[in-house]
């Protein structure tokens, strides 16, 4: 399966641009974001300690000393890069494609997101090595610079969306670490950035938080993506039980799992993602369109997977027949999750 930007999607050949004159194998990789640091991320990688400088280790040891080219650690990341030869210079010319390999992210649909990230603009929080963006805060700004050639936004929004598959879905993200020379933006005639080394980081990274209304994001190294639960994943734990009269129903912990995996985290009713828990899971509340009481099946064909008020609603609602044989309808044709591009704004 190609990568998604397939020869659907190009990037723009702008005259003057990274994009229109490609270097020898592209190992000299352009590109120029900034980086918004969100409230809370720890500014600069490195930590006065006694009247000393010491540099966090963690950022260090991830730090390129070798010149690679982005082909080969897209391809090493998992992202099939078939689609690079698609152009004039073939398959021996795969790695130089403009249309690929000055772009920020790749993304292998339900698999994996990579992307270049730089490493002095990597920081520490609570031990843990992150980066903060908002890369359409980014793109706007870029619009506004005259004369700034239109690839740059466009690659910005580009990796705003792989942020936000990589969010909704749960995906594990995979980084090249870049080192080189980064453009000034209050410069606007300054030229444009340029990687002099990269690497692919060992370890996996994971987008922890994506703000849908403004855009900012956080990326975490080593951290996993969000696990998806519900109301009996929060309270299954030891109890004592009085003697209660009446039926009680067993509910399929499997039934459940694929129910919350097949939602990504997000309302199967309203489409909105669920409230994060203090363990950093993503909250829903599985419900029985057809009630367990009146003969519903315990399925994945009869599971739906719920926001707190609309699981109420579905329950106690004027709208609960309405909504039941609508979602009824959403099950059997497997329609698939929300997933779909955040408003920007």
């Amino acid at each position: 399966m190609p990568p998604r930007r397939a020869p659907g999607r190009p990037v723009p050949a702008v005259p003057g641009t990274a994009g229109s004159r490609p270097m020898p194998e592209c190992t000299g990789h352009r590109f120029g974001f900034g980086v918004e640091t969100p409230a809370g991320i720890v500014v600069g990688s490195a930590q006065p300690v006694g009247g000393c400088t010491v540099t966090n280790p963690g950022i260090e040891a991830i730090r390129p000393t070798r010149r690679q080219r982005v082909y080969d650690l897209v391809r090493e990341a998992g992202v099939d890069v078939g689609g690079w030869a698609d152009f004039a210079g073939g398959k021996s010319g795969a790695s130089r494609n403009p249309r690929y390999c000055y772009e920020w992210a790749f993304a292998e649909p339900g698999k994996v997101v990579v992307l270049n990230l730089w490493h002095d603009l990597m920081k520490v929080k609570d031990g843990h090595v992150t980066q903060g963006f908002n890369l359409r805060k980014f793109a706007r700004e870029e619009k506004k610079v005259p004369g700034r050639p239109p690839v740059v936004a466009a690659r910005a929004l580009r990796m705003d969306d792989d942020l936000q598959e990589a969010f909704a879905n749960a995906l594990p993200v995979r980084v090249i670490v870049c080192d080189g020379v980064r453009r000034d933006r209050t410069d606007p005639d300054s030229k444009p950035s340029s990687v002099k080394y990269r690497l692919l980081d060992p370890a996996t990274w994971a987008v922890t938080a994506y703000d849908a209304s403004t855009g900012r994001s956080v990326l975490t190294r080593g951290a996993n993506p969000p696990r998806f639960v519900d109301q009996f994943t929060v309270i299954e734990r030891p109890v004592t039980r009085g003697r209660v009269s009446g039926t009680t129903f067993t509910r399929s912990a499997e039934v459940r799992r694929e129910v919350l995996e097949r939602a990504r985290g997000h309302c199967e009713w309203c489409g909105q993602r669920g409230f994060g828990t203090s363990n950093g899971e993503v909250y829903l509340e599985t419900h029985h369109v057809e009630p367990l009481s009146e003969g519903g099946a315990d399925s994945t064909r009869n599971v739906a997977a719920l926001c707190a008020n609309h699981h109420s609603e579905a329950h106690h609602g004027a709208n609960r027949d309405n909504m039941r044989k609508e979602l009824a309808k959403r099950i059997v044709a497997r329609r698939p999750g929300p997933g779909a591009r955040m408003a920007r704004k």
